[in-house]
């Protein structure tokens, strides 16, 4: 993989806020996978990768996504549609072919039920990466990502639920199924 090349890539497409954050994301995915015993260069590109299509109008991430399933509530939302936006720009402009790393690109705004460990690390880093701004819960979140990465999980989806509703928005399906599957998966083990 051409680390410098993507980094070019990647400093070039976003703000400098944005790509601050990136790298934050690279930095705090990495150690996860780690941590978990995950592929560490599949997390190093797909934590570089997961804004990809961040700066993109909402139009032009539609565009990007057109030959994914409908979704009424992302196409509605910067927010969520970069995610799916971000997968296929990945997939067409940056040759990334492994499901792995694209799944977790996609899902790293909304979640969704059986994430693979790849797929809840982005979706964790994302949250936590040291340059994120903080808001409250956000160390307790890091200690538990450091200790039980389906804790940090449910922790997390809680935490988005939580600031969505405060926003007056909805709650993205795949983040409510995400949510209702771990509580199931509690109710199995009690």
């Amino acid at each position: 993989m051409n680390w410098e090349k993507i980094d070019h890539r990647m400093k070039k497409a976003l703000s400098e806020e944005r790509y601050r954050h990136t790298l934050g994301v690279v930095k705090t995915a990495v150690e996860m996978a780690e941590r978990y015993g995950e592929d560490t260069e599949k997390a190093r590109l797909a934590a570089y990768l997961h804004d990809c299509a961040k700066c993109l109008t909402l139009d032009e991430m539609k565009k990007a996504a057109k030959d994914l399933p409908h979704d009424p509530l992302a196409e509605t939302s910067k927010a969520l549609m970069h995610a799916a936006a971000g997968m296929c720009v990945a997939r067409d402009e940056f040759h990334v072919e492994d499901p792995d790393v694209l799944g977790a690109i996609r899902w790293h705004t909304t979640g969704k039920p059986g994430m693979t460990k790849l797929e809840k690390i982005i979706y964790l880093a994302d949250m936590i990466e040291p340059n994120r701004k903080p808001f409250p819960g956000l160390d307790a979140l890091r200690r538990t990502c450091r200790t039980d990465l389906d804790e940090a999980m449910k922790l997390g989806l809680s935490m988005s639920v939580g600031h969505v509703r405060a926003q007056g928005k909805p709650v993205h399906p795949d983040t409510q199924r995400a949510i209702d599957a771990y509580a199931d998966s509690k109710q199995q083990t009690d």
